[in-house]
């Protein structure tokens, strides 16, 4: 009988497995960044989603009450409904349920490009204090004062008189060493002091500070090179 031929067993050279890796390391080089950059831009857009639905929650508030949301109480109460600052007087105002767990407020308080164990619990906490507050911290009304008035305890609307030149919340970070750093709160420190300020706005989205205007709109700012007259423009209210 006839004896088939063997079939001689073909294998990779090293050099050949060289080039596999090569290419496969020049494709990831290229992948990865596109992938994260793709994942950021998704989460700058969720972003920029929750920052309307709080102005679109602002403008109905205002409406309703013709007064604008408290930034702060003088005193404090917790949890949540004692303690209405901005987000938590619109979350009321709306019906809207509390959270469980880790999250006080509705999803869309929160600015989902920060991690979830650098969120602030109470939604990314409190907005410009100069767009619905005058005056210092001792002027502000109290829990009782909430509990008697509600939504009538706002300053009126007409304390800004450029809506839509006036930055309402932004992305924004704390340099000391709580828990949380993120934030929309805009200290006016940060619009005297400029980058030495403890309270400032965060650009960590695509490089630009995320804000949302007084009239509901929203912009990315460069607040990293603003001067002072800059950002008297936009973060300081008229006298």
């Amino acid at each position: 009988m006839t004896r088939l031929p063997r079939r001689r067993l073909q294998a990779f050279t090293l050099i050949e497995i060289l080039v596999v890796i090569a290419i496969i390391a020049v494709l990831a080089a290229i992948l990865v960044p596109v992938g994260q950059s793709m994942i950021e831009s998704g989460r700058s857009a969720r972003a920029t989603s929750n920052l309307k639905q709080i102005g679109a929650l602002y403008g109905s508030y205002v409406a309703d009450a013709g007064r604008l949301p408290p930034h702060m109480l003088r005193t404090l109460g917790l949890p949540g409904k004692e303690y209405p600052f901005f987000q938590n007087a619109l979350r009321m105002q709306a019906g809207l349920p509390e959270r469980e767990g880790d999250a006080f407020l509705p999803e869309f308080f929160y600015d989902p490009v920060v991690k979830k164990g650098r969120q602030h619990l109470w939604g990314c906490f409190g907005v410009n204090p100069a767009m619905v507050a005058r005056g210092p911290v001792s002027s502000y009304p109290t829990v009782a004062d909430w509990k008697t008035r509600g939504a009538g305890v706002g300053e009126p609307p007409a304390i800004v008189s450029n809506p839509s030149k006036k930055v309402l919340a932004c992305s924004s970070t704390s340099r000391d060493k709580s828990k949380f750093d993120s934030s929309w709160v805009i200290d006016n420190s940060w619009v005297t002091q400029g980058s030495s300020a403890t309270t400032r706005p965060d650009a960590r989205h695509g490089g630009r500070a995320l804000a949302l205007f007084v009239d509901g709109h929203i912009e990315r700012l460069d607040t990293d090179n603003m001067d002072r007259a800059e950002r008297e423009k936009y973060f300081a209210r008229e006298p």
